[in-house]
């Protein structure tokens, strides 16, 4: 039977934006759930220390070994070229704007979330799907991811502070004034307060669209439904991310 070509392309947009109501719906479910204290009984609470012990505890060596060299290859670069310009009193604060402020937080999300979401589809690929069936098995590696992002981001930001100032000033006490001095100005209330939400955004970006895949009944390719779920969550990083900048420049 004939069907007119805007009928199609109708049909299309409503199913597009219904199972996108669905996927909204359910992560609205997912963080409402997260922080209700009657849902985390023990067995939930175990499974997302689990989680979180596989998303950060177990990569916590690797991901401080990539951090300390990064913060030190990166910082002595720009020290290097800032002083060839004779711009090595703005070194170290671009070193902070941009590796911490901006590059850090990414790493740590990205580095959580090549973990967490094939571990998340393994588990989640197989439930009905229905939002109440997989709230429960899902509502674990939503907390548990979510944690791992904010933990590995804090730890990482300490540790590039660490590293950064002896590659500027050396082994010596005489400049911990001014860089403490530094630190102060950089992180003032209001960036404080935004790359506290941009971490917090990034955590819970990462921690439910891998759950997401519990919705999704079909009986596609592993790999293609984890590749849809990456694709998805890097749109949704760069939203914030986005965002942020744009805030930043207000």
């Amino acid at each position: 039977m004939y069907r007119h070509p805007q009928a199609i392309h109708n049909n299309r947009l409503f199913r597009w934006l219904a199972g996108h109501y669905r996927y909204l719906s359910f992560a609205a479910l997912l963080l409402i759930a997260s922080f209700s204290p009657r849902i985390h009984d023990r067995p939930t609470r175990q499974r997302s220390a689990r989680v979180l012990c596989c998303a950060a505890w177990q990569t916590l060596p690797g991901y401080l070994l990539a951090c300390i060299l990064l913060s030190a290859i990166l910082t002595r670069i720009v020290a290097v070229s800032a002083d060839s310009y004779g711009l090595s009193h703005l070194a170290l604060e671009a070193i902070l704007q941009v590796f911490v402020v901006e590059l850090l937080p990414l790493a740590s999300t990205l580095f959580v979330a090549m973990r967490a979401v094939p571990m998340a589809m393994l588990h989640l690929a197989a439930l009905p799907g229905r939002p109440g069936a997989g709230l429960q098995e899902a509502l674990p590696y939503v907390v548990g991811n979510s944690a791992a992002v904010v933990i590995l981001a804090i730890v990482g930001g300490i540790v590039s502070l660490t590293v950064a100032y002896p590659v500027f000033h050396g082994f010596n006490q005489w400049g911990l004034p001014a860089y403490s001095r530094l630190i102060g100005q950089v992180f003032d209330p209001v960036l404080a307060i935004a790359l506290s939400l941009k971490i917090l955004f990034f955590a819970i970006a990462v921690g439910i669209a891998p759950a997401t895949v519990a919705l999704d009944p079909s009986r596609r390719d592993t790999g293609q439904r984890e590749m849809q779920v990456m694709v998805r969550l890097l749109l949704i990083l760069v939203l914030i991310e986005g965002s942020f900048l744009m805030l930043r420049r207000f």
